[in-house]
Order: structure tokens, then sequence, then C-alpha cells
């Protein structure tokens, strides 16, 4: 019977390759996120007491009167803070930063777990922002019995996981991608690399990118100008290239390609932007001359060339009101004001900080979306609450993002 159908299907579509595969892919920025022994060390650093060093400026471990907990000291201020290994202290913010307790943290990861079973139905999950594979597989169903991983390690703390289904297909390769980090560039304007995985699934060769670029250049519309002299967009601006070459190299074997993550750009305010891409007004299709800068990354690494790396931007949908939908509208085709913000991450809404406008999923051909990529509300679940000191009232934001799910056929 098994011959006969697949007989009939070779009939009907001129071979078994000819059928389309599914993939459903998601991707998430989790913030801050750590597994459940990172958290215990970083709780005891950040409640340790520390003094200033007038003479430097910066904060020792001390027992000393004039102390302050880490909890309110900027780490980056803290002689031997290792951001390889621990986050800042400032993470979670009611009226001032939360003094953390393991309890509530670990609520927090219950709640993670409890969404993604819920609400997540994918077969492939991009995660940002997350210290590293344990971290990931804690709050996975089943312990992430039912995964493979391909993890960034090393670099610093905010680290890219990828995880999926082991029966979607077979590992062919997980690779850091350590352009991206610019490392030519001292260690305080390095930003992170990408990760990309390559599986193939039902004989097709499917490759994902996970990033997470650099931040505060979100968009044209609101100062970020990606040609500017701001620190943070000319970060931006150098990880373009690195950024295009991947995509170029990566569809060369004839693989499925999908870019997805937290890009900290508003790609569609950079389409709606009137002024040319280039700052000389050349197309974006041919290389840049020396000393031409990018205003537009969307339209660099998505330029159309060479046609096997023709990257095409997903639609975007939220999934919520159609009040709430309206406003995710006009998030991409204006800047909204604070109080639209506010609304759409509220608890009725999308429920998380940074609602829209830093998280996108763009394919390559062959690939086709079944609908658009779906940005899922976490409702009541990202809002902070400090509590009483240790108490068990304390209450810990899953994320400020929320997270984007998409169904492809390729």
């Amino acid at each position: 019977m098994i011959r006969y159908l697949a007989a009939c299907l070779i009939v009907l579509f001129g071979s078994v390759d000819a059928l389309a595969s599914q993939v459903t892919i998601a991707t998430w920025n989790l913030g801050w996120h750590m597994d459940m022994e990172t958290v215990r060390q970083w709780i005891g650093e950040c409640s340790k007491n520390y003094v200033e060093d007038p003479a430097t400026g910066k904060f020792k471990a001390s027992q000393e009167a004039g102390f302050k907990p880490g909890w309110d000291v900027d780490a980056f201020k803290i002689e031997g803070w290792d951001v390889s290994r621990l986050p800042v202290c400032n993470v979670y913010s009611a009226g001032g930063t939360v003094r953390v307790n393991l309890e509530a943290y670990r609520k927090r990861q219950e709640q993670i777990a409890n969404f993604i079973a819920r609400s997540i139905p994918a077969d492939i999950i991009a995660f940002q922002e997350v210290s590293g594979e344990q971290s990931v597989r804690e709050v996975l169903p089943n312990g992430g019995s039912d995964y493979d991983f391909c993890p960034v390690t090393g670099y610093k703390v905010q680290r890219l996981v990828i995880a999926w289904k082991k029966a979607l297909g077979e590992k062919v390769s997980c690779t850091i991608e350590d352009a991206l980090s610019l490392p030519t560039n001292p260690d305080d304007k390095r930003p992170r690399p990408g990760l990309a995985l390559t599986l193939r699934i039902d004989g097709k060769l499917f490759r994902i990118m996970d990033v997470h670029l650099k931040s505060s250049c979100v968009s044209p519309f609101d100062g970020g100008n990606l040609e500017g002299s701001d620190k943070d967009c000319t970060i931006l601006q150098q990880q373009i290239d690195p950024l295009e070459r991947w995509v170029e190299n990566a569809a060369a074997d004839g693989a499925r390609m999908v870019l997805l993550g937290d890009f900290n750009r508003n790609f569609w305010h950079e389409l709606r932007d009137q002024r040319p891409a280039r700052t000389d007004a050349s197309g974006t299709s041919s290389p840049r001359s020396a000393g031409v800068l990018s205003r537009s990354l969307i339209e660099e690494v998505a330029d159309g060339q060479p046609a096997a790396a023709d990257l095409k931007i997903l639609d975007e949908h939220c999934q919520i009101s159609d009040a709430g939908q309206a406003l995710c509208t006009q998030a991409e085709i204006r800047d909204l004001t604070p109080p639209e913000t506010q609304l759409l991450a509220s608890d009725n809404y999308l429920g998380c900080r940074n609602p829209v406008g830093l998280d996108h999923i763009l394919v390559g051909p062959g690939i086709k979306s079944d609908g658009p990529a779906e940005h899922l509300s976490i409702g009541n679940l990202g809002g902070n609450k400090a509590g009483t000191p240790n108490g068990k009232d304390q209450v810990l934001a899953i994320s400020d993002h929320c997270p984007m799910i998409a169904r492809l056929n390729f």
C-alpha cells in the first residue's frame, strides 16, 4: 500500500522530492534569560555590598560603611565583573531595580515553559538573550528531551540558541558566525555573533541564521540614522557587510534559507524612508564604494542579488483585537507615540515592552509562508513586581519581547 501511494504521488508531482515540506519556526528574545545555576550565582553577586573607589570610580565588594548593594550599581563599574558569565544586576525594574529572589525566577521559568507548551507550536525556535543551551532546556517541554540544540558558546552572556525537534531532520552543521561580532573592533564595540544551523529535512537542505544585532539604532523615523555618527548606529552599519556576505554564501549550495531574530531595526520604516538607500544614491545590488554608507539594512541584505539569495520579509500580524492590529499596522508606517506604544505593550494587547519593530523573519527563494508571521501576545506575563523583600509576591516578566511565529512550506 505504501509503495502504491508513493507511486501515485510520483505520478501527481513528478517525484517524491517535489512534495512540499512544512516547518513552523519561531523567534523569541527572552531578555537576559539564564539557567537556574547561573541565576543562583547572579543573585549571589548582585546581593553583595560594594564600595566605590573615588580614585578610579570602580566599585569593589566590601562591608565598609557607605556601601551599595550590587542591585543598585552599574555592573560595568564593578571591578572584575565578567559579562561573559553574568548579566548586569538591573535586568528587572519596577519603580527601581527588582532585587530578584530565587523563587520568583523559578516561577518565571515555569511561566515561560507553560507559554511555550501552550502557545508556540513550533518545530524550530530561535532564541536570543539566553545564557546557553541549559537555559533553553529548562523551559522546553520535558526538559528539552525531544529537541536538539545549536548554541553559541563563549562571548558575552546574551547568547543565541536554536532548538529544533529531533524528529524534524538531521543536523548538517551548526556554526557561530563570528564575523557579525566585528572581531577587529575593541571589546566595548563588539556586538554579538550570528548563529547558523543547517538541517536536512526530507532530503532538502534548510538553513537558518539567528541574529541579535546592535541595539539602539532602531528607526530612521526616531533619529536612528544608520548613516549617522551615533556610536550604536556606527556599529550596526559595520554589521551590514558581514550579514550580506552570509546571505549571499548561504544559498550557494541550493539550501532553503531563513534569516530571523532580533534585528534591533525597524525594517518597515527603512522601506518607507523616501531617501535613497545609500548616501551616494547608488543601487544596493552593486558593491558600495569606499566611504559610502547605507541608510537601509534590509535593502542591502535583501537586494535580490544573487537570485538564489533573494530574501523577502514576511508580512507581520498581531494576534490581538482589531484595534490592536490597527496599531500594529500603524507601527509599520510611522513611529508610534509613547501612549500608543504603551497601549500596544499593555496586558490586553501584546503585553511586552518591545511589542513590534525589532523582530523579523525573512525567507529566501523556494519558501512560501502559510500566512503572515504572527506576533504572539504574552498578555499579563510581561510585567515586573518588586514585592516584599524576599517575598513570594515578587513577579518577573517572562520577556520584554513577544515571540513571533511563521508556518513555512518549501
